[in-house]
């Protein structure tokens, strides 16, 4: 090969390099190497998506030109765009995507606002990083795309396409006696409650009917019922749950030997030493009807799996009931924990068939503890305390013990005499006969009519926030994250029982958040530098527009007769000057500030596009030397 050969092949792999990097950077293609594939569109969003029976449009709220989000929170909103695309591939035409740059003062910005949008401090104005779902009239958004749930992207956007699509959410009937409904009375103010986050998360899905544990029925078309810590139920409401599930339906029903939050409420510390509090074991006695136990009078722990508790003295302590529960507990053939990591319990159950329930009742272990660290300490031990004797005082047995089971097929009636009769009001101080039982609104089903499932976790405190989420400020509001999977599981497994699990394995989707070092490092520096400055302009423009509001004032109502003097008219214009000139001062700063990080993006640009021609000339040059070594 002659020397000009050479070079013109040299010449052709550098150009077909350069536009192989154009054509890679205009297409767009990429290849997701992440351990959980989070930018790639797993099964169940295509699914979601290719179900769609109206349009959907799909609306990104980026501030770009005017208004930096900085470098940390650009380069999560083009992975997001990247996975929004993936859903309009998949969609067959029904979603349709616009990205729009909200610049202040327009209507663009309007509209981000009007759906709900939060807006972010930066240095050059509001930000914004948002996205909103339209199909006809019904317009829903995620008001902040918050980088710190990345893990939870695909989740959060399929839940929005679903969330819009949705005509008509199933009814849950939530029946509780924790007190943890976040109903406010007229008047009060809204306070914190203690499930707050999972009220909420339960609310994008389902229409969440919240009852007592003295109410007398069902709301009609109840789709699930959730039991909280279930105790003193009325007669009528625990009848008519054990007649929905016999007639087909399901229930989750989260039971609890020793509900930390009982005694809180009780008075005592959750985490502390407390005396016995009533009401803090749960009543089984309607799952016993249907022929599944509770164990309540002990509590199980594991030597190998427990977690450190403060003490009595302030010190960690290692409680063998509270228990961190891996992927070797979770039911690997079950979708409601196959793709769980960890699960946290405190001073959980277990659960089991009642003997000879098994002829009718299709039993499926979800959590089960086994080993020779398992083993159990009596209720009464473990409420009586404090935590450093009961760790003292728990022996291991080796026994497994389930904590969480799905039981479905054909259960029999806890009420084996049919409705509990009607209470009579007493007259006059005296006993009231009991009164004769009304004819039922439906025939009494003894045994099911149609298959039904009960789930039973064998603890109750940990769907509670306070055992499952950590909650944090960001943009202006309360971001939630997850310290667990129990919300993803109790999630999971409510959405499952009616059907509606496509959602379920989007939950714990990895992260390949990597914040840029170097950015932030300038960003900090250009604010130390630019801020003293910025102050200043931000005092001087505050003081020429509170004089153009005191002229304004002084010039009375012109409706009335008043004129405005030519002195009065010439010291409103050179305010209203001033006011213009700071305003260009402050956009100049604001620019000033933010240039060093945008060179920096122009020169990576520049390096990334020259990156792949310049190794192409390398190689080249390579085989060009080879080549002539070989001839020579």
């Amino acid at each position: 090969m002659s020397r000009s050969q050479a070079l013109l092949a040299a010449l052709a792999l550098v150009a077909a390099a350069f536009f192989a990097n154009l054509l890679v950077s205009v297409v767009g293609g990429r290849v997701d190497l992440t351990e959980d594939r989070t930018f790639t569109l797993s099964p169940a969003s295509r699914r979601l998506v290719g179900k769609l029976d109206e349009p959907v449009k799909l609306e990104l709220f980026v501030s770009r030109a005017d208004v930096k989000l900085g470098a940390y929170r650009e380069s999560y909103a083009r992975r997001v765009e990247t996975l929004l695309r993936q859903y309009v591939a998949a969609s067959g035409g029904k979603l349709r995507l616009v990205v729009t740059d909200p610049k202040p003062d327009t209507k663009d910005e309007q509209r981000a606002q009007r759906h709900g949008l939060n807006g972010l401090r930066t240095a050059q104005g509001a930000g914004y990083l948002g996205l909103t779902a339209q199909q006809a009239d019904t317009v829903k958004g995620i008001g902040y795309l918050d980088p710190m749930r990345e893990k939870f992207l695909e989740y959060d956007l399929s839940k929005l396409v679903a969330s819009v699509t949705r005509l008509e959410r199933p009814k849950l009937a939530l029946i509780n006696t924790l007190n943890i409904s976040n109903e406010v009375p007229p008047g009060q103010d809204q306070q914190a409650g203690p499930a707050d986050v999972l009220l909420a998360e339960l609310g994008q899905t389902f229409q969440v009917v919240t009852l007592s544990n003295q109410a007398t029925e069902l709301p009609a078309g109840v789709a699930v019922v959730v039991l909280v810590h279930p105790h003193h139920l009325a007669d009528k409401l625990a009848y008519a749950v054990d007649q929905f599930l016999l007639g087909g339906g399901q229930v989750f029903a989260a039971v609890d030997p020793l509900s930390r939050f009982q005694k809180f409420q009780q008075g005592g510390m959750p985490f502390m030493m407390a005396p016995m509090a009533m009401g803090a074991s749960s009543d089984a006695t309607l799952l016993r009807g249907w022929g599944v136990n509770v164990e309540l009078e002990a509590v199980t722990g594991d030597l190998n799996r427990n977690l450190p508790i403060r003490g009595g003295r302030g010190e960690p302590v290692q409680y063998p009931p509270a228990i961190a529960v891996g992927r070797d507990a979770l039911s690997p053939d079950s979708p409601l924990t196959s793709e769980l990591h960890e699960l946290q319990l405190m001073e959980a159950g277990s659960v089991s068939l009642i003997s000879g329930a098994e002829k009718g009742l299709r039993f499926e272990p979800l959590i089960t503890l086994q080993g020779a660290a398992v083993g159990a300490i009596t209720t009464t031990a473990a409420n009586a305390g404090p935590f450093e004797k009961v760790s003292l005082a728990f022996r291991a047995d080796g026994k497994p013990r389930v904590i969480a089971a799905l039981a479905s097929g054909s259960f029999t009636s806890a009420f084996p005499k049919g409705a509990p009769a009607e209470e009579a009001k007493p007259a006059d101080g005296k006993p009231a006969a009991p009164a004769a039982p009304k004819a039922p609104a439906a025939p009494h089903l003894a045994v099911s009519a149609k298959p039904g499932r009960l789930l039973v976790v064998a603890d109750a405190d940990f769907l509670l926030d306070p055992f499952s989420v950590r909650q944090r400020q960001a943009a202006g509001q309360t971001v939630a994250e997850p310290a667990n999977d129990n919300l993803a599981f109790v999630l999971n497994s409510v959405e499952a029982l009616v059907g509606n699990d496509d959602l379920g394995s989007l939950r714990t989707k990895g992260t390949a958040l990597r914040p840029f070092k170097v950015v932030e490092d300038l960003n900090r520096k250009a604010q130390v530098d630019y801020q003293a400055k910025l102050d200043e302009i931000e005092k001087q423009l505050e003081a020429a527009n509170a004089r153009i509001a005191e002229l304004g004032r002084s010039q009375g109502d012109l409706s009335k007769g008043l004129i405005v003097t030519p002195e009065i008219q010439r010291e409103l214009e050179k305010a209203q000057k001033q006011a213009e000139k700071f305003m260009d001062d402050r956009r100049e700063i604001r620019r000033q500030a933010n240039e060093e990080v945008t060179s920096l993006g122009r020169r990576l640009q520049v390096l990334n596009l020259l990156l792949g021609p310049l190794l192409a000339a390398l190689l080249g040059l390579a085989y060009f030397l080879s080549r002539r070594r070989q001839s020579n």
